[in-house]
């Protein structure tokens, strides 16, 4: 069976994007309407963490987003059409992108007919996004999966070695290493075709968003400022992607790090150009 970083969002979105609250079918319309805010968007500066009341979840792009207010800053009651222009505001993303997403988390919700959905209800584990072998997160066998977790990150990010820029070869030995720990340290460890995919899928994520889409080259300092404090950094000289970043975009992105990882591949999934 071949999976791909589209079959495995839909597998865990099972809406189509014409049920979700009426949106049409033809995304490509979608996209050539939408694009980031202007350079001068007083939100890109505007960081609050969450405080009282506000939930977040297992994803530092969603949550910078929340707290820069490109999306609710509360993270509570997301809708499909709220975040198709809050993710493509903030960080430049595909609406088939957010579409995927965004229907997995209105499967998340206790109240999945109800429309929307809240950032904390993305913590399930295994469903839909958060997942072992996390680079920044705790598997959820060894403690709490949704916060940011040092120990993880530190070790993912010692393969940067003092480089200001990081690539796919880096990230990828990196993602190996957080695969070959929570292997070894979790009993429950639990890590299929839909598990690789959603982890690898999170690194080109974040190649993209911060930095090259087509390369991948990202700046050390705008990546660890993404995780360390869920803010996007534009002060440090960050602005988002010209290009938008779409399903087809992080596949070939995915199979670019598979291919520089010593990972075996999980059986059932199959890496296509």
């Amino acid at each position: 069976m071949r999976f791909t970083f589209a079959s495995v969002l839909a597998s865990t979105s099972v809406v189509s994007a014409q049920s979700l609250l009426g949106l049409p079918l033809d995304i490509a319309s979608l996209l050539s309407s939408l694009k980031p805010a202007a350079s001068n968007d007083p939100r890109f500066t505007d960081f609050h963490p969450p405080g009282t009341g506000d939930v977040r979840s297992p994803c530092p792009g969603l949550n910078a987003l929340a707290n820069h207010g490109f999306i609710y800053h509360s993270g509570k009651n997301m809708t499909i059409p709220h975040l198709i222009q809050g993710l493509a505001e903030g960080l430049n993303m595909g609406a088939d992108f957010t579409v995927a997403i965004g229907g997995a988390g209105l499967l998340s919700s206790p109240f999945p007919l109800g429309g929307s959905f809240d950032l904390d209800d993305l913590n399930m584990h295994n469903f839909p996004i958060e997942h072992d072998a996390s680079i920044s997160r705790q598997d959820a066998a060894l403690g709490n999966d949704q916060p940011f977790y040092d120990p993880n990150w530190q070790q993912y990010i010692s393969f940067f070695n003092g480089k200001t820029t990081t690539d796919v070869p880096t990230a990828s030995k990196g993602k190996f290493a957080r695969y070959s720990d929570s292997l070894t340290k979790n009993p429950e460890f639990t890590y299929g075709p839909r598990e690789a995919v959603l982890s690898y899928g999170e690194n080109a994520l974040y190649l993209q968003t911060m930095g090259d889409p087509v390369s991948g080259q990202a700046k050390v300092e705008y990546v660890r400022t993404l995780f360390e404090e869920e803010r996007l950094p534009y002060n440090e000289g960050w602005r988002p992607s010209t290009a938008p970043i779409t399903l087809v975009s992080l596949g070939a992105m995915i199979v670019e790090l598979f291919g520089a990882s010593p990972e075996p591949v999980p059986e059932g999934l199959r890496i296509t150009t």
